[in-house]
């Protein structure tokens, strides 16, 4: 069992983790830095502004997470925990959980 592991655990693999990561924690701080911009427009009466700008983010978000999971599912799965993270921050910074 843990000579599987350990075979498993190749330097490529290594890469796509700590790539998926820096990918998640990236495309999740483009996706919540806009999100305050795509509120704004919503409740300003901009709507199909808004809509397109939350097509656009959640389009992003989709492609990015795909390219992810060609990588693997070590490289996936790091972009997700890289997305939380990211989106803890900011949930800290505008006083949320």
């Amino acid at each position: 069992m843990i000579e599987t592991l350990s075979q498993s655990l190749t330097a490529q693999n290594v890469l796509h983790i700590a790539v998926g990561l820096a990918v998640g924690a990236v495309v999740g701080f483009i996706h919540f830095a806009t999100l305050k911009r795509n509120t704004d427009l919503y409740l300003g009466g901009g709507f199909a502004l808004a809509f397109g700008l939350q097509l656009l983010r959640f389009a992003i978000l989709g492609a990015v997470f795909y390219a992810l999971a060609r990588l693997g599912a070590g490289a996936l799965l790091a972009g997700a925990i890289g997305l939380l993270v990211t989106r803890r921050v900011f949930l800290r910074r505008v006083g949320g959980l």
